[in-house]
């Protein structure tokens, strides 16, 4: 009888798992350019030529098309991390390198393959410009938050995202903080409240009250996004699939904490960030493989940057730039800070088109 509960066991070590996990099981749509896992119907990339072909180019547009017209919306691939991801690669190799890749999102890492999705968020053209970097400033000045219905339809629409209000002088950021909410003006208000809120909790560190310093400072709105769960048995695969422009993030019911790009590649390794934020959250640093936590990589997409008299003055967008994410139903905060800086201008209705 202990002979066949031993061979029991081995049969089930050997097989891996009898099931995939449930995060890959709600992608019924998908194709397959490795074996998939146990349990998935997914078809072999070969019985869809206009996709095999359009891997084998540099466009991604025409990936997106191709998948659109064979009723596909992800792709199961291999893993190569090591290996290099430049757009004039062909989008298998990229994918495989585990890449960012415009208009795909990541879903699932893991040893034996990786999920990417095709990304169907359709951001509001009423992103572009300063608006919701000077609505942010107005809010951190003490104004009340506009109504939602201030906000151009696109702005308010129901549509789960994760908005980051960021201060930054010209010695770096000094302090943000995000908000998961159901529209990009819910959350736009709610990120700027808790950033003034955590600025005054911090004054005397920060280098004094946030009306006196504001205006030095640059007033930064992005989108953060989850761009693929990392498997718990993908800890050796942390640092080659964490690109430049990956922050490393975790979940764990009702709360969730995040080092942005810029921190998570400051001087250090994405697995070395990761023991950061476990430690500065109260966690034991080889906390890679608890059951209660979800890993996985954040992207940043700035979309408004309003300028301070004497911010970083910098042309464009901020490192890290890229593309939003999930919430709840009500919103919630999360934090980050490192440092001190203020001022005054109004604008308290938001333009609408």
């Amino acid at each position: 009888m202990l002979l066949v509960g031993v061979a029991a066991v081995l049969i089930w070590i050997r097989g891996g798992r009898s099931e995939p996990p449930a995060v890959l099981a709600r992608w019924t749509d998908a194709v397959a350019l490795v074996p998939p896992p146990r349990g998935l119907d997914w078809g072999d990339v070969k019985g869809y030529p206009a996709v095999d072909e359009a891997l084998r180019g540099v466009d991604p547009d025409a990936l997106r098309q191709a998948l659109d017209e064979a009723g596909l919306d992800a792709l199961w691939v291999g893993v190569t991390p090591e290996a290099p991801w430049g757009p004039e690669l062909p989008l298998a190799s990229r994918f495989a390198a585990g890449g960012v890749i415009r208009g795909f999102r990541g879903v699932y890492l893991a040893p034996e393959g990786m999920l990417y999705a095709v990304d169907k968020t359709e951001w509001p053209e009423s992103l572009t410009g300063r608006v919701l970097g000077l609505v942010a400033r107005e809010i951190l000045e003490g104004h009340e938050p506009p109504p939602l219905d201030a906000f151009p339809d696109a702005l308010a629409s129901r549509q789960p995202v994760e908005v980051l209000v960021l201060l930054r002088g010209p010695g770096g950021v000094r302090l943000w903080r995000s908000a998961r909410a159901e529209s990009i003006a819910e959350g736009l208000n709610t990120a700027a409240l808790a950033a003034r809120k955590r600025w005054d909790e911090r004054s005397e560190t920060m280098g004094g009250p946030l009306e006196d310093r504001l205006d030095q400072l640059d007033v930064e709105v992005a989108l953060l996004f989850d761009d693929g769960t990392l498997d718990g048995r993908a800890v050796s695969l942390i640092d080659p699939l964490v690109k430049p422009l990956h922050g490393v993030a975790y979940e764990q019911p009702a709360r969730w904490r995040y080092l942005l790009p810029i921190a998570t590649h400051d001087g250090k390794t994405p697995t070395e960030a990761y023991r950061q934020l476990f430690r500065d959250n109260g966690l034991p640093e080889e906390s890679f493989d608890r059951k209660d936590l979800r890993l996985y990589r954040l992207r940043m997409k700035t979309v408004s940057v309003d300028h301070g008299s004497a911010g970083s003055r910098r042309d464009g967008v901020p490192s890290g730039s890229e593309e939003g994410s999930p919430p709840g139903s009500e919103p919630s905060v999360s934090n980050g800070e490192s440092g001190s800086s203020a001022g005054s201008r109004t604008t308290n209705v938001v333009p609408k088109p």
